[in-house]
């Protein structure tokens, strides 16, 4: 954040960013996700949980190259399209899972 301009904005709910953070790992056992699936979830789960006072869209994008990354892939994708999908996801007019699985969808074509 502080290269971007902006420091670092506190936490403002350890148990929402946990619980944001666990969803992947529940996705991956519940329903076998793949990486790509649980990329998407621990995304939209940060962006959606409101954890910080700002940045949530660039915190989000972070986790997700960096999960990404650590499983061996990345997002080859502009990273402005992508924090419009964030915002997408959050003006939704219908349920998150919907919003969930085209963003998954969408994240799909721009993996590489």
């Amino acid at each position: 954040m502080e290269r971007t301009g902006y420091a670092p904005a506190p936490l403002r709910s350890e148990a929402a960013l946990d619980s944001a953070i666990q969803r992947p790992r529940t996705a991956a056992y519940y329903e076998e996700a793949d990486v790509i699936r649980q990329a998407a979830i621990l995304a939209i789960g940060i962006s959606q949980a409101q954890a910080f006072l700002d940045g949530i869209k660039r915190t989000a994008f972070a986790v997700l190259d960096v999960f990404l990354r650590l499983n061996g892939l990345a997002f080859t994708g502009e990273p402005v399209a992508l924090a419009q999908r964030l915002e997408e996801v959050a003006t939704r007019t219908d349920s998150l899972d919907a919003a969930t699985r085209r963003f998954e969808s969408w994240l799909r074509e721009r993996i590489g």
